[in-house]
C-alpha cells in the first residue's frame, strides 16, 4: 500500500475519532444533534 493512501486512511480515522471525543465538530453532527434534541425550548 502507498503512504499516501495509508494517510488518508489515519487522517479520516483521527477526524472521526476528534468527532465522536468531541474535540472537533461539523456542521452536520450538529444538525443532526439539534434536529434530534429540542434544546432551549
Amino acid at each position: 500500500m502507498s503512504e499516501e493512501i495509508i494517510l488518508i486512511g489515519l487522517h479520516n480515522a483521527l477526524r472521526y475519532l476528534g468527532q465522536i471525543t468531541g474535540e472537533t465538530t461539523t456542521e452536520d453532527m450538529l444538525t443532526r444533534i439539534f434536529s434530534t434534541f429540542c434544546i432551549g425550548k
